[in-house]
This record gives structure tokens, C-alpha cells and sequence, in this order.
């Protein structure tokens, strides 16, 4: 491991705990962190000055690159006026009528800060409007840190006993959870229609949402169909609950509407954030509009939603730029021309290598599951990987300067000369990983 991820590992000495302000900082790989001072283009710098083509950028957050300069000069402009959070200033109405004109599922959207509060604010809102209490959602399905959404969260947290066809067991993914939360978020295994219908069954009357995400890059890259969104949005209306997408990932992904367009299904309510605004912080909770409704009418019949931050100027400029750029025609036609090149050519790379790994991918996001040569479709594969074989070659990625954590991502700033440089950087790393 290169000296700068061991001088870097999660320390006790820190005034900052750990080092870190968030334990997904955490490197799974190497089990360090970075200290980066700038971000450029697909590259990042650390504080000692090593370069790293960046694979990771900023959890997805960056598809049009660190730092491009009209997202950061709409921040700074945003600034002049000297209003930054607790007011609005009308850019939030001009860019909730881009989300609209956007996302189909958008008909009235609401900002928060960050994903977890979009989450959280999404399960109230469907409960209040329900009058139910139960969320159902997808064993190993990733929803952020809120209470509720930590329960059989990623697929290290899943009822590996299951064997299909009904809910699974309630596994509370980190401590200071109280063990009441898992008696109204019922998990259930993805892809799986008879395990829904057996939670609707089990708890009818009650339901007042289902949550999932659409493609889940949590967990690498593990899809879904149309046929079975299709079928989960049916019986959720037929069961009187509300169908929530957490697009705070896949969004603008795949195509300027999200995996809502990719797949022809339309949600209730969606969940946007990462890429919305270039990761600067802001989130958005939008839907049909007689749900989000549900938000005006006073408490306790109503469901609250608000915060100091939400709607902040910096995510709002940030979010204005940043659609504006997804919005370019030859964006997404680009971007993904080249990611597809790029995709093939490493499942190429590994063919040619004694490290048997599968490339999979949707729109501009990736994963590399390295200990098989075979689709990866379920949890249950992805636990009988050889983990201490992945953590040696992307350790070794890593050492000659190709940073990957998680969400590996391809961005705009990513040219076909800089893909090359990591195809062959990965290709040297496979061949001395053994």
C-alpha cells in the first residue's frame, strides 16, 4: 500500500474523529482515507500533492467533472447578494419548474440538503398522506442514515435465509436504532413480485409506501426491469400506498430523466440529489402533486418538511448550472458513446487477465466484480466474491494513481485519452494481482 493511504488510515489522535467527517470516507479497499485540496476535471490532488485519475467522483455526485467552471462561477455569483440559507430568493421556484419539465414524475418538488432528509421527509410524507404507518422496502436497498432507512441496508445487511417469496428478516443496520423502527419497515427481496405481494398481504391496510431504487449502484451495478417496476407500481396503487423511487443515485445517470425514463415507469414521488446540483448540497423530493400537497396542510394532519438549509442558494445555483449542462443536446449522446467504448473495452482487459472479474453497467456508472467471469444478478453472488482478491487489485489501482472507492462513476471530464490512461493502468494492475 503506498505510503500516502498508510499515512492516511482512520487515526484516534485527530480533533476530527477518525480523521474523517463521514465513515463512507473510509476507503473499502484500503481501509484509509484521503485528504484531497483540489479537484479538477476527472482529477483529484491530495494534500501531498499525488494526482489520481478519479473513478470515484465524489459518490457520482460530479458527472460533468470537479469543478467545472460554469457550475463553480454560479456559485460564486450566487453569493454577490449575500443570501445563502433561511429565505427563499425565487431561484428555488426557477429550478423546481426545470425538475417538472424534467422528471416525469414531478408535478410540485420540495429542496432539502441532502438525501438522508429527502428520504426521511419521502417515508413521512407517504405515511401522512396514507394515514398508514408501514414502508416497505428492499432487503439491501441503500436509502442514506435516517433511522427508518437503516434497516437491511446494502447487501452486507441482508437475510441471506431467505429464500424468495417473502419478507425477510428485520436487520438493523447500525447501532442506536430502536428495535420499534423495524416493526413498521418491512424488507423484502428486489426483484421478487411474491415476496411484495406476501408484505402487502401481511400488513394490509397498513401500507403507505414502497421505497427502492430503480438500478442499484449501491451495491454495484445490479438491475432490474421494466416488467417488474411495471407490476410493483400496480400492486402498490391496488394496495392504496404511494411508489417512491430513491433516485438520489441514479439520476441523471443514465439519461436527463433518470432510470424513471430509462425503464417507461413512473413513480409517485422521486428523490434526486449527487449529480442534480455537481454535489453541492442539495436534494429534492418531488412527486405528483396531490401527494406533495400533503406537505401544505398544518400539523398534525400534514406532514412537516423544512430545514435551515433546505432550498440553500449555493445548491440552487449550483442545480441551475448543472441542468443547464445536462440539458445540451450532445451531452448525454457524448458522454455515453464514450463510456460504452470504455466499459467494453475493460471487460476486454480482464478477458485478457488471470484476474477473472465482470464488468456491468448502466448509463455511465459501473461496477467491477472481481472473483467471476459470470453476470452478477443477486446479493447472494455478490457475498461468494473474493473480497480479498478485489481489495488487492483496486489497491494496487489505487497505488499507481486510478482512485476508486465506491459508485464508480465515468464523468463528461472524462476524454477518451484520459480512459485510455486507466484502461492501461488497470491492465498492469491485473496482471501483478494475483
Amino acid at each position: 500500500m503506498s505510503e500516502l493511504l498508510a499515512k492516511n488510515r482512520v487515526g484516534v489522535e485527530s480533533a476530527l474523529l477518525g480523521g474523517i467527517s463521514s465513515q463512507f470516507r473510509i476507503n473499502p479497499f484500503t481501509g484509509g482515507h484521503l485528504t484531497v485540496r483540489r479537484a479538477k476535471g476527472a482529477t483529484i490532488e491530495t494534500a501531498d500533492g499525488t494526482s489520481y485519475l478519479d473513478m470515484f467522483m465524489a459518490h457520482g455526485s460530479t458527472v460533468v467533472g470537479h469543478g467545472h467552471r460554469t457550475v463553480m462561477e454560479a456559485v460564486r455569483d450566487a453569493l454577490e447578494d449575500g443570501v445563502v440559507i433561511g429565505y427563499e430568493t425565487g431561484l428555488g421556484e426557477t429550478v423546481a419548474a426545470n425538475i417538472v419539465d424534467i422528471i416525469p414524475s414531478a408535478e410540485a418538488v420540495r429542496f432539502t440538503a441532502s438525501g438522508s432528509e429527502a428520504v426521511m421527509s419521502a417515508m413521512r410524507l407517504a405515511r401522512a398522506h396514507t394515514k398508514r404507518d408501514v414502508i416497505i422496502k428492499m432487503d439491501g436497498h441503500f436509502h442514506g442514515g435516517s433511522d427508518y432507512a437503516m434497516v437491511n441496508s446494502l447487501a452486507a445487511n441482508t437475510d441471506t435465509d431467505n429464500p424468495g417469496g417473502r419478507p425477510s428478516r428485520v436487520i438493523l443496520s447500525s447501532g442506536g436504532i430502536p428495535p420499534s423502527v423495524g416493526d413498521t419497515v418491512i424488507p423484502v427481496p428486489w426483484n421478487d413480485l411474491p415476496a411484495l405481494e406476501a408484505a402487502f398481504a401481511g400488513h394490509r391496510g397498513r401500507v403507505a409506501g414502497v421505497i427502492m431504487v430503480p438500478i442499484d449502484f449501491n451495491n454495484g451495478c445490479i438491475t432490474t426491469s421494466s416488467a417488474y417496476l411495471a407490476a410493483a407500481l400496480d400492486m402498490t396503487h391496488s394496495n392504496g400506498a404511494i411508489l417512491i423511487f430513491d433516485e438520489i443515485l441514479t439520476g441523471f445517470k443514465t439519461g436527463l430523466g433518470g432510470a424513471q425514463v430509462l425503464y417507461g415507469v413512473t413513480p409517485d414521488i422521486t428523490l434526486l440529489s449527487k449529480c442534480l446540483s455537481s454535489g453541492v448540497p442539495l436534494s429534492a423530493l418531488c412527486g405528483r402533486r396531490d401527494i406533495m400537497a400533503t406537505l401544505m396542510e398544518p400539523p398534525p394532519k400534514g406532514a412537516i418538511q423544512g430545514g435551515t438549509f433546505a432550498g440553500n442558494i449555493l445548491g440552487l445555483a449550483a442545480a441551475r448550472a448543472t441542468l443547464g449542462l445536462l440539458s445540451e443536446p450532445t451531452f448525454y449522446p457524448n458522454l455515453l458513446t464514450r463510456t460504452e467504448w470504455f466499459f467494453r473495452e475493460l471487460q476486454g482487459v480482464f478477458d485478457r487477465s488471470p484476474v477473472p472479474a465482470r464488468v456491468q453497467w448502466v448509463g455511465c456508472m459501473f461496477a467491477v466484480y472481481i472473483g467471476t467471469r459470470d453476470p452478477v444478478t443477486t446479493y447472494t453472488q455478490m457475498r461468494a466474491l473474493d473480497s480479498a482478491l478485489s481489495k488487492r487489485y483496486f489497491s494496487r489501482c489505487i497505488a499507481d494513481g486510478v482512485y476508486f472507492h465506491t459508485d464508480f462513476t465515468v464523468s463528461a471530464a472524462h476524454s477518451e485519452a484520459i480512459l485510455t490512461q486507466v484502461l492501461e493502468r488497470m491492465e498492469r494492475a491485473a496482471s501483478s494481482t494475483g
